[in-house]
């Protein structure tokens, strides 16, 4: 974002939490506090600021220690997935209190300290020559009006080894609304009228190359951060072949985008790019990060290297990076890996307990298929987890073809009920409390709503009214089984079930089925979340044959009709209940705006 756009705080709003941390207290429930009190427009507005996918894209670069400097809004989280990733980070923003609140998450999430100096909006930097490892600038093309004196040269001028830069394309053909998943795209007369009148200095790839062409340094590499910088998911470079767009099944059958993309307009019209100039002897010396890690595992595996293919940037604030094997062949399993990076050490904990799940799952026999474990651990002082690229597609290319929608399911059917532990207990206070009652507790305490609050005290006690006395088979349990987690082939025949970062080793079963089905419905006919839950709890209302998967699974496990009311009830708890023990931090009132409680 840029200095001119709003912000998401307004002067002073900041003071009291910063008071309070100053005092001691932790930076996590202080953060939570604060979203809570913005009006829910600012406080999404902060959180899509704040997520460290913003950072997902520092693994492409060749440096991986010494001195960054950050020129931009203090509240990005770039910042400190550079210090989990080796960096010390040196802030420069026009907001002291900004800088200091990085400064205390910084230390929070990763243990390193932010330094930080104040801009003076002065055209010189306050910094040595060379003195930063890295310089990046979120803010885009520095401008004196928009509170920035300093150039491009000054960046340069300062940097040692890489520049980068992100910014909006003068181009581009979409804009983010500020809020996740929201995004402006104009009509062809209005886009004609946009980039006729550039905005905020904005330029073409090919101005932004120009402008970043410094003598000493390498042609600028460029990338296209998609759907746009504000909120992208797709890391796409620009002057190599990967990581590359990826263009589903559904995407193809866009015959505009198609065309598009077959005459070369991807880099013309993309919504934003990160460039990065490099001093040309790093450039010359040394290969990209992630490419030396690519080597390292090649080294341990045995395997041929495999190739980049795409970059994700996931809503869990992690990266997928998908390789292809070196031979070309998809049908070759050397080198071809999906490697999950953690972008801060609490999200290493869940690609650790990935690996270490479906490790577990191998060494069992696979009763359900997974990918086939590869490494986990540290590599180039990246915490990452590698395993066999599955072939076939995610669930949610094929979602609302009803044939392979029903496979997937039936498949579900037939495949859960192995992961049973094979003990099944009564259920009575203790063992309520122990499997449900904490989960009640946790979302209750990040309601933010009194109203919310008092729904879910209601439902604890319905919940625990119907299930004592209940018999209940423990399972391991996903606990995140959306339908972008199932690989499947064309026909919806399940392939591997994916990333198990959140799953319990002997829990409540039936709810991962009762996910997937909510998340399908809501995937193949639009709406929210809320909409998809209370089809299904609405007699008559959802489809039958995701109803009778539903018993079918109940019946193959032997769990009562009783039992299964109480967990489609309380739905909205294990979701919320799985969130809240795996996210940074809490989203203001998510329960009542994802499901009206």
């Amino acid at each position: 974002m840029s200095f001119t756009d709003p912000l998401p705080l307004l002067v002073g709003e900041l003071t009291p939490f910063l008071a309070r941390l100053d005092a001691g207290e932790e930076f996590k429930p202080v953060l939570e506090d604060l979203l809570l009190q913005l009006p829910v427009e600012r406080a999404e507005h902060l959180s899509l600021i704040m997520r460290e996918g913003r950072g997902s894209w520092l693994p492409l670069l060749r440096g991986s220690a010494g001195e960054a400097l950050f020129v931009g809004n203090s509240f990005s989280a770039t910042a400190h997935v550079a210090a989990a990733l080796g960096f010390r980070p040196h802030l420069y923003d026009v907001c002291e209190e900004r800088m200091r609140f990085e400064d205390y998450r910084s230390r929070a999430l990763t243990g390193v300290p932010c330094a930080h100096t104040l801009s003076t909006n002065a055209k010189r930097l306050p910094f040595a020559d060379k003195r930063f490892a890295l310089v990046v600038q979120e803010a885009g093309v520095p401008l004196v009006k928009g509170g920035l004196g300093h150039n491009l040269s000054e960046l340069r001028r300062v940097c040692s080894g890489e520049l980068v830069v992100t910014v909006n394309n003068r181009l581009g053909y979409k804009r983010s609304l500020e809020r996740r998943g929201r995004f402006a795209v104009p009509s062809a007369a209005r886009f004609l009228r946009e980039i006729l009148r550039s905005k905020g200095g904005e330029r073409t790839l090919r101005g932004y190359r120009r402008a970043l062409q410094f003598s000493g340094c390498a042609a600028p590499e460029a990338f296209s951060l998609y759907p746009h910088s504000a909120d992208f998911t797709h890391v796409v470079a620009l002057d190599k072949p990967a990581p590359r767009l990826h263009i589903g099944p559904k995407e193809r059958k866009n015959k505009l985008k198609m065309a598009g993309n077959k005459l070369g307009l991807f880099p013309w019209l993309t919504p934003s790019f990160a460039l990065v100039s490099t001093e040309l002897s790093l450039a010359q010396s040394l290969e990209s990060r992630i490419e030396r890690v690519l080597t390292e595992l090649s080294e341990i595996s045995g395997e041929r290297r495999g190739e980049m293919d795409e970059w994700v940037a996931t809503r869990g604030n992690c990266v997928v990076l998908q390789t292809r094997p070196a031979s070309g062949d998809m049908d070759d399993p050397e080198g071809r890996w999906c490697l999950h990076i953690a972008l801060s050490p609490h999200k290493a904990e869940q690609v650790a307990l990935h690996d270490q799940t479906i490790r577990s799952l191998w060494e069992k026999g696979q009763p359900v298929p997974v990918p086939e474990p590869i490494y986990s651990g540290v590599l180039q002082g990246i915490s990452l987890a590698c395993e066999r690229r599955l072939p076939g597609l995610t669930a949610p290319q094929r979602s609302g073809n009803e044939t392979a929608m029903r496979r997937l399911l039936d498949d579900t059917v037939e495949l859960f009920p192995k992961l049973l532990t094979g003990k099944v207990i009564t259920i009575d206070e203790r063992a309520f409390a122990k499997y449900f009652d904490w989960r009640f507790d946790i979302v209750a305490d990040h309601a933010g709503r009194e109203g919310t609050r008092l729904a879910l005290e209601e439902l604890r006690a319905r919940t625990r009214e119907r299930l004592l006395g209940e018999a209940m088979p423990l399972s391991l349990q996903h606990a995140d089984l959306r339908n972008k987690h199932v690989q499947i082939d064309p026909d919806g025949r399940i392939l591997g079930f994916l990333d198990w970062g959140s799953s319990r080793k002997a829990d409540v079963p039936y709810f991962d089925l009762l996910q997937l089905i909510v998340h399908e419905t809501k995937q193949a006919r639009g709406g929210r979340i809320e909409g998809a839950w209370r089809q299904l709890l609405t007699p008559g209302a959802s489809r039958a044959w995701e109803r009778d998967a539903l018993q079918r699974y109940a019946q193959k496990i032997g769990i009562s009709p009783n039992f299964c009311e109480a967990i489609e009830q309380a739905f909205p708890v294990f979701v919320a209940a799985m969130a809240e023990s795996n996210w940074d931090f809490s989203r203001p009132r998510w329960v009542h705006r994802g499901f009206g409680i």
